[in-house]
């Protein structure tokens, strides 16, 4: 067993040990009270022990993850040494306001300006500019679900393009001013045309546009759907003295339009590359690695913790620490998933469902873990979430209630898929946040003690 530097202060029995510790050993117990080493052996009555118990990662490719309506346009072209080269397009249908005045005949063009509100960028290098291109959808967006599989035709030539610096700030509103065939069109329409009539004439005319990146630029973009992503024309009437606008975007008000973002993956001559089955577990060897709207996922193997907890009797748990990192990624331009879900998994690689439909996941330390209701693990919109640290680059979350759950055998130990994002926010089909850990690096840190007799 090998412990690290160490610093214990408030036990269960209100004990400060105040003791740092820098050691390696090896020992094989027989006495249950000896397994751990023991960080207070002066002590009266309560034995306190320490263990690291490593845990291994396999990864998990998703199967039909749907990308529709996520609120999110998800594009870009990434290459990375772990998971290759990765392409995502953006589809989207586009609203406009029946309730807003439209250009008379005889208005003129002012100027056009194309918003574009992106939440995220995420690239290892950001010092040199970015391209957004912006083509016109050929194929209507139906009312169907569609997966980050699904793809539409599309006019291969952009109808807008735009160099941006994102150095500085990644989230940000992007402005562009736009004179082309395609905005004198639209206008000429607004004022004239049939095609804002109703919003299936106005479909006929526009099914929409589509977002992607440029190749070998290796980043990816997140735009937030809504008012500030698409159109505005500014136009004057007869006898106005200031402009007027005309939005046309890909959402108004609380209204989104549907939309959805398609993902494909070259993994050739990555350790991903063997990853050819869905929902099958993979160990890649050392490391492991999970990346969202992609679809892969990081499975932790929980079986080690069986073994120890066999070895024990009569023990409390005062802390136990599930932790994984430093990840081998650094970039403060090109962060992980900030949270994640720990959800219950077993041999079938899917998240488990109590019988009332409700997702398994552990609950956040000091609260409870059993449903005694019904005798199964208890449903909270509020799980426990590991977490993301930008000062040491680890994901780390408490898990001694989960853990004290199992010893009791008032839950039955499974292993856990780590889902990106939190019970509002589903990270995991909004980005392409990426991950790699070495599996040398991920363990449970507990600390336990154990009464002594007199």
């Amino acid at each position: 067993m090998k412990v690290t530097l160490i610093s214990i202060q408030n036990s269960p029995a209100k004990l400060v040990l105040g003791l740092l510790i820098l050691i390696s050993i090896t020992s094989s117990c027989e006495d249950p009270s000896n397994i751990g080493l023991e960080l207070d052996p002066n002590s009266n009555q309560i034995g306190v022990f320490y263990q690291e118990i490593p845990l291994s990662a396999s990864v998990v490719l998703r199967d039909s993850i749907s990308t529709t309506n996520t609120g999110f346009l998800v594009y870009g072209f990434e290459e990375s040494e772990f998971f290759g080269k990765t392409d995502a397009t953006a589809y989207t249908r586009l609203l406009f306001n029946r309730d807003v005045r439209r250009p008379e005949s005889t208005a003129v063009l002012d100027s056009v300006k194309f918003n574009i509100n992106v939440r995220n960028v995420l690239g290892d290098d950001l010092e040199a500019p970015k391209t957004i291109n912006v083509h016109l959808l050929e194929d209507q967006i139906r009312d169907l679900n569609y997966f980050n599989f699904s793809s539409l035709n599309y006019d291969p030539e952009p109808v807008i393009s735009a160099t941006v610096d994102f150095k500085e700030r990644q989230d940000t509103i992007v402005t562009i001013s736009v004179d082309n065939e395609l905005t004198e069109r639209i206008f000429a329409e607004l004022r004239d045309g049939n095609a804002f009539n109703d919003v299936f004439s106005f479909r006929d005319f526009l099914p929409g546009l589509v977002f992607k990146g440029a190749e070998n630029e290796d980043v990816s973009f997140s735009t937030r759907v809504g008012n500030n992503t698409g159109l505005v024309f500014f136009y004057k009437n007869e006898g106005d003295t200031v402009s007027r606008a005309y939005p046309i975007a890909t959402g108004i008000n609380n209204n989104f339009a549907r939309h959805f973002s398609q993902v494909t993956n070259d993994p050739t001559g990555t350790p991903t590359e063997v990853v050819e089955n869905k929902m099958v577990a993979y160990n890649l060897g050392q490391y492991a690695g999970g990346k969202s709207n992609f679809g892969m996922l990081v499975k932790l193997d929980m079986s080690p913790l069986d073994a120890f907890l066999d070895t024990l009797e009569n023990v409390t748990f005062n802390q136990v620490r599930l932790e994984m990192g430093p990840l081998v990624n650094d970039n403060v331009t090109n962060r992980p998933p900030q949270l994640q879900i720990m959800y219950f998994t077993n041999e079938t690689n899917k998240i488990l469902l109590r019988t009332d439909g409700f997702p398994m996941a552990v609950q956040p330390d000091g609260r409870a873990q059993v449903d005694l209701e019904k005798g199964e693990p208890i449903y909270s919109e509020q799980p426990a979430l590991l977490a993301h640290s930008f000062e040491d680059n680890t994901f780390s979350q408490l898990i001694t209630s989960h853990v004290n759950a199992i010893y009791r055998k008032n839950i039955q130990r499974r292993d856990l898929l780590l889902y990106p994002g939190t019970p509002g926010v589903d990270d995991f089909r909004q980005s392409l946040k990426e991950y790699v850990v070495d599996q040398n690096t991920i363990k449970l840190k507990i600390f336990f003690s154990r009464a002594r007799s007199l």
